[in-house]
């Protein structure tokens, strides 16, 4: 059986996000305690890029399936009930997702109908704020995901103990 990779989609950005963020804050230092001029425009990129790790992690973090749950009531949990609590807080988890997607379209019409721009380097505000239902849309994409799954093993779960 082939082993599978961890890396993905959600890994690669991430870890090519922090890489960014990384450099740009040095940049933004050395440039203030070095060259005594400060580049502005780095605390704004950082901004918009820690939004985008933030929304693109959750997804990492559903994918894994290592966003906060309640371990006090699910540790003593059989398995079958444990996965049907599972596609409840996975859904619920969805639905709210969908809900924060929903209202980031609004927010991104009404910066394009006031023609938004950033302060320092004066681009349009809605392309930094397309990270929202850039990343919101991988954590509805892997929640779905993760409720297939669930059923799946619900199923089978049910299955076997038809079986005994």
């Amino acid at each position: 059986m082939k082993k599978k990779s961890s890396v993905d989609l959600e890994s690669c950005i991430t870890a090519a996000v922090l890489v960014i963020m990384l450099t740009l804050v040095f940049l933004g230092v050395v440039s203030r305690y070095v060259l005594h001029f400060s580049f502005s425009f780095t605390e704004e990129l950082v901004c918009a890029l820690f939004v985008l790790l933030g929304t693109v992690g959750s997804a990492l973090a559903c994918k894994r399936r290592s966003l906060y749950t309640l371990d006090l009531l699910t540790g003593t949990m059989k398995p079958k009930m444990k996965t049907i609590f599972s596609i409840i807080t996975t859904t619920l988890t969805c639905l709210a997702a969908l809900f924060l997607f929903w209202t980031s379209f609004s927010m991104i019409s009404t910066q394009l109908k006031l023609k938004s721009l950033t302060v320092a380097l004066r681009v349009p505000a809605w392309t930094y704020t397309m990270a929202v239902p850039f990343g919101l849309g991988l954590v509805i994409f892997r929640c779905i995901q993760n409720i297939l799954q669930d059923v799946r093993k619900l199923k089978k779960l049910k299955e076997e103990g038809e079986a005994q």
